[in-house]
């Protein structure tokens, strides 16, 4: 990564997280309950999830482009897992083909982009479509619950103090923070985003850069839709809707450029954070879940707003 960009990424992330203290001392003054263990706890599991989706996502953004599929694929990968439980599949091939299916529509999603040069907006969102088309066929309605133990423990076990969907989070964003700032696959995806062009000149395979980071994303889906269905004790089509607005909200108000070129895994993680303690000090106030959805959308008409405008003023 060269030295402006990651100057760029670094001052981000240095805003998104005095704005995680800000939302912090805030609402620590707005509950008492706010900073007690238990509840710390809840945020980082409630967030972990959403922050395995936003991390897989965060690759593509950093391109340019956009990854509409994501909980679908999560959905359709819980959906697959907890079919092939019942049937009583042993878990640890269950969990690679969970895996692997959830990497492969990533990889459709960046043939569609970068070798039929179809705008990512549209290819992922034809993709969302289609892979809730087959959870539905495979679904016809009905929801699939009592899941072996063994399975359930990575959504709802602990090593020590930490629950397991946190400790798979912290994982999964050392990995993207090296990949991103550690690799020159990394710096690749920046200088793309950046311009394209340049990125062709400068000899960047950018077919299969598209194709692997799309492969990245599916495959990020297809864990959080593991852990989520593990967590749950049960599938159904509609069991990661919620998170579809607040994987793009986490990876914009982290820093991340819907524009392409700036931002980071460290961000994102940050933007998880915020918007997780968004939502919990709102349950802790009692503030009604249908409001919510608004509170959220305004967040992201804001960050957007100033993310394109600062960038313009550049």
């Amino acid at each position: 990564m060269s030295n402006s960009i990651e100057i760029k990424a670094r001052l981000k992330g240095l805003f998104s997280l005095f704005g995680l203290l800000a939302i912090v001392l805030v609402s620590s003054l707005v509950s008492d309950r706010f900073l007690k263990v238990s509840n710390i706890i809840t945020i980082l599991r409630q967030s972990s999830i959403l922050l395995i989706l936003s991390l897989g996502l965060t690759g593509v953004v950093l391109t340019g482009g956009i990854d509409l599929s994501v909980s679908a694929i999560a959905a359709f990968v819980g959906c697959t897992v907890a079919q092939l439980l019942i049937l009583g599949m042993p878990i640890p091939l269950v969990v690679l083909i969970g895996l692997t299916v959830g990497a492969a529509i990533g990889v459709f999603n960046g043939l569609l982009v970068g070798k039929l040069k179809m705008p990512p907006f549209v290819a992922t969102y034809g993709m969302m479509m289609v892979v809730n088309g087959f959870s539905l066929i495979m679904m016809q309605g009905s929801i699939i619950y009592g899941l072996p133990e063994s399975f359930t423990w990575f959504g709802v076990g602990y090593m020590g103090f930490m629950p397991i969907p946190v400790i798979l989070a912290f994982l999964t964003a050392v990995f993207f923070i090296v990949l991103f700032k550690k690799t020159t696959f990394g710096a690749e995806l920046y200088i793309l985003g950046s311009n394209e062009t340049a990125a062709k000149y400068s000899a960047i395979p950018v077919d299969k850069r598209l194709i692997t980071i799309y492969g990245i994303s599916g495959l990020t889906a297809g864990l959080a839709g593991l852990v989520l269905t593990a967590r749950l004790d049960a599938a159904e089509v509609a069991m990661s809707e919620a998170f579809g607005l607040q994987t793009v909200a986490a990876v914009v108000i982290g820093g991340t450029s819907l524009l392409g070129g700036e931002g980071g895994a460290f961000g994102t993680v940050i933007g998880a954070l915020i918007l997780t303690i968004v939502v919990n000090i709102m349950n802790l106030m009692g503030i009604s879940s249908f409001i919510q959805p608004i509170v959220i959308g305004f967040v992201i008409i804001t960050t957007v707003f100033i993310d394109v405008t600062t960038k313009k003023n550049r």
